[in-house]
């Protein structure tokens, strides 16, 4: 009996596909892969529109935003819908903690709801930026890292701007947001 189990032959070895079945089942995995792209961009698309661009007057990229969805950050004062306008590139200063010496960086976005003050700020940035480098060189590290010490640092920005307005001229901004704070 023992005989009989070693003489019997072993089963034959099972054939895969080989080069053609390979390459049939790349294809149909591209394909399947192909469709969920094309299925999801599509998707992505309806459910996240691309606003409308427009070059700006100084060759900048812009989006169009439309009154309806712009106004929905009115409060009383100017009129019109929210206008912003980022200062770029964000403010980079260092001081000194202790024996350690430390950099804010802050990213900073004025508000208005005149485009004739959004237009003043922006003609008159490099007055803007320089007070607002050298109002916050000489900050303390504790300071800054308090919710009132940051406010207290927007408050003093934001009447530093409205003072460059004043002295040109401009018509007055309505509020400085922080949109992004990091002290290292």
């Amino acid at each position: 009996m023992a005989d009989a189990a070693e003489d019997t032959p072993p089963p034959p070895p099972k054939k895969s596909g080989g080069f053609m079945g390979t390459l049939i089942n790349g294809i149909g995995i591209f394909a399947l892969t192909l469709g969920a792209v094309i299925v999801g961009g599509s998707i992505n698309a309806k459910l996240h529109p691309l606003p409308d661009m427009q070059l700006d007057k100084d060759g900048k990229i812009k989006a169009i935003v439309p009154v309806a969805a712009a106004g929905h950050g009115e409060e009383g004062g100017g009129g019109g819908a929210v206008l912003y306008y980022a200062i770029d590139p964000p403010l980079v200063v260092n001081f000194e903690d202790g024996s350690v010496v430390r950099f804010l960086q802050i990213s900073m976005e004025v508000m208005a709801h005149d485009q004739k003050a959004i237009d003043s700020v922006q003609k008159n940035i490099p007055m803007i930026r320089n007070n607002l480098l050298l109002l916050m060189s000489n900050r303390n590290y504790q300071s800054m890292m308090s919710r009132e010490g940051k406010e207290k640092l927007r408050a003093e920005a934001l009447a530093e701007i409205r003072a460059v307005q004043k002295k040109v001229g401009g018509p007055d901004v309505e509020d400085l947001l922080f949109t992004s704070f990091v002290v290292q």
